[in-house]
């Protein structure tokens, strides 16, 4: 075993079960360290959180909180990431409209409007202006106007179209999600898209 934080090899258990680096002085739990690795392990394999917490026998509301955690990790892994970028290659913008729409045609105001860019074979994803600054046009309108732009570009077979297609599988599988979480959803697909990394050391 090392240091979680700085990877140094010495180690001094404490009365307390948790071990204290010699290098940089921090503590840490290795049963509160394997209970999440085993959540980010669930997480990674796209369990459920239900899945999660009857697979390694911890409590639901931990495993929620842990994964709405590790959504936040998620997104900032995404920013660092496209910091390193080295040019833009293109960039398109996409509306997101949930199956409620079908519906109730004036929920199209609820819609998720966001731009993906394509920056040397990676995907970044940021959040444009709410859809309720359409609302001086109707949903039909306002339907006629993406559906139109959709089924144009839907052919070209680009790496943003192929992000928004496995965007729209991704999201299918969640019971519907706020418009206050959207943001971390979409930056989880763009990470799971990009095959980024993680480990349980960054979401200590």
């Amino acid at each position: 075993m090392s240091c979680i934080y700085c990877e140094h090899y010495i180690l001094y258990k404490l009365k307390n079960g948790y071990y204290k680096c010699a290098r940089c002085k921090r503590k840490f739990s290795p049963k509160k360290l394997e209970k999440k690795a085993k959540i980010l392990k669930g997480f990674l394999d796209e369990l459920t959180p239900y899945k999660i917490s009857k697979k390694y026998n911890i409590s639901y509301a931990t495993v929620v909180k842990e994964i709405k955690h590790i959504r936040r990790v998620i997104a900032n892994i995404c920013e660092e990431e496209f910091l390193k970028k080295e040019n833009i290659k293109e960039f398109e913008e996409y509306l997101y409209i949930p199956k409620t729409i079908k519906k109730n045609p004036t929920s199209i105001y609820k819609a998720q409007n966001f731009l993906t860019i394509d920056y040397g074979n990676k995907i970044y994803n940021i959040m444009l202006s709410n859809m309720k600054n359409y609302d001086t046009l109707t949903p039909e309108e306002i339907k006629s106007m993406f559906i139109q732009n959709k089924i144009i570009k839907i052919y070209e077979k680009t790496l943003i179209k192929n992000f928004w297609l496995y965007f729209e599988k991704f999201i299918k599988k969640f019971k519907g999600v706020s418009e206050e979480e959207f943001f971390y959803y979409l930056k989880e697909a763009e990470f799971r898209f990009n095959k980024y990394k993680i480990e349980v050391k960054d979401i200590i």
